[in-house]
């Protein structure tokens, strides 16, 4: 027997462990339910070439204004404005002011992940040779109120 191999009889015959391990770790607790989890409040994400942050403030049920910075060193960024819609675990992202730029990111009630592959459109909120694509952003604290004080470099509150 391989390794993993009686993981499907342990999560009930499913060939599917994936979203059956998940499910079993939000009935237990150890994961946040996304259907019961609102996106509003402040994330960040700490690495070696500076903070990644990332906040949203509701507007209306599932609707929300969102704002981000993807640092790459001191001098290289990304950064943008823009809406949101949570429907489930997905994210639909559109970026304003400096082009077009439509995502789907995914939410787990907990962290925020940004595709890996982007629209060209979405390069417009970069510094040269830079992306955003692949990024994360974890929650540290819940809320409109938190999410007002998240600080961009370029623009000065990502979420108001």
């Amino acid at each position: 027997m391989a390794c993993g191999d009686g993981l499907p009889f342990l999560l009930g015959g499913s060939d599917n462990a994936g979203p059956a391990l998940d499910a079993k770790a939000i009935e237990a607790g150890i994961l946040p339910d996304p259907k019961n989890s609102g996106l509003a409040g402040r994330y960040e994400t700490r690495g070696d070439l500076g903070v990644d942050r990332f906040c949203a403030v509701e507007r209306t049920e599932n609707n929300f204004a969102i704002g981000f910075l993807s640092t790459i060193g001191s001098e290289s960024k990304c950064e943008g404005i823009g809406t949101a819609k949570l429907n489930g675990e997905n994210v639909e992202i559109s970026l304003s002011g400096q082009g077009s730029c439509k995502f789907t990111a995914r939410y787990d009630g907990f962290e925020l992940r940004f595709p890996a592959a982007l629209d060209s459109g979405c390069a417009q909120y970069c510094t040269d040779r830079v992306s955003f694509s692949g990024t994360q952003y974890f929650m540290i604290e819940t809320g409109s109120a938190a999410a007002r004080d998240t600080l961009g470099r370029g623009i000065e509150r990502l979420c108001r």
